[in-house]
Formats: C-alpha cells, sequence, structure tokens
C-alpha cells in the first residue's frame, strides 16, 4: 500500500542554487526542520548527497536509516527512510522557471500494513504544517 503524506507543488522567488544550498547543508536543513537533530553518516564525509549514501538521521527522537537514491545537483534529490511502518519515499525537484523556482516535494509511505496506513494518515496533517513551515523559512532566506 503507498500513503501521500505530503505533497507541494509551488514557484519560489529563488533560484534552484539558493534552494538547494539550503539542502545540500546539513546544519542549515537541520536548522529549517524542527525535529531534525543531527545527519550521521555511514558511508560518507557530512553534506553528502550522492546516490548510495546513507546516514542515520536524528528526527523528533528516533534513528531513521536513510539512503539517497537520486541526485542532480541543483534539480533534484530523493531518498529512502526505514520506519517501522516501511519505507518513506521522498522526492524534492526543482525547475528553473526565469528568475524563480518551480518546487516539488512528494513523500509517500509504502507499507504492507492496514494498521500502519491508517496511523500515518491521522499524521498527514501534521506532517503538512512542518513542512509547509519549513518551506516558507527556506523561502524567506
Amino acid at each position: 500500500m503507498e500513503l501521500q503524506l505530503y505533497f507541494y507543488h509551488d514557484e519560489l522567488n529563488m533560484s534552484p542554487e539558493a534552494v538547494f544550498e539550503v539542502l545540500n547543508n546539513d546544519k542549515k536543513l537541520i536548522s529549517q526542520l524542527d525535529k531534525l537533530t543531527d545527519i550521521e553518516y555511514k558511508n560518507a564525509a557530512p553534506d553528502t548527497r550522492e546516490p548510495g549514501t546513507k546516514a542515520v538521521l536524528f528526527y523528533d527522537g528516533s534513528k531513521v536509516d536513510t539512503e539517497v537514491v537520486q541526485y542532480r545537483a541543483d534539480r533534484r534529490i530523493g531518498f529512502d527512510m526505514n520506519v517501522p511502518a516501511g519505507t518513506l519515499k521522498a522526492m524534492i525537484n526543482i525547475v528553473p522557471v526565469e528568475d524563480r523556482s518551480e518546487l516539488t516535494i512528494s513523500a509517500k509511505l509504502v507499507t504492507d500494513s492496514p494498521v500502519s496506513f491508517a496511523l500515518y494518515s491521522l499524521k498527514i496533517p501534521k506532517v503538512k504544517k512542518q513542512f509547509n513551515k519549513a518551506v516558507e523559512a527556506t523561502a524567506q532566506k
């Protein structure tokens, strides 16, 4: 089963490079996401975003095993996060539009558990609020 936890699509008055300046920098990323407190790399140096990069995200008091599955500099990053309920698949894509950017963010839970599906569906409003706040904070910089 697949559950869309978050979807965002809008234009930002920022270049793709300015958006990825946050996404490519651990300290800046941590400062934008309230519950993300640290990133510990398993097979790479800090701030690495190449496919195959594995890390542990310290999020809301939990350790989340994460792997970068797609990366195109200043345009796209995709990563999978292993959570008890299944796999969270996240993608951030940016398309340049004149002096702005078209930003798309998607996060989906893939699970075999109907209970996890139901429980995560209850989290959607909270997830949406948190990530909209992070997008707004990035756009104001």
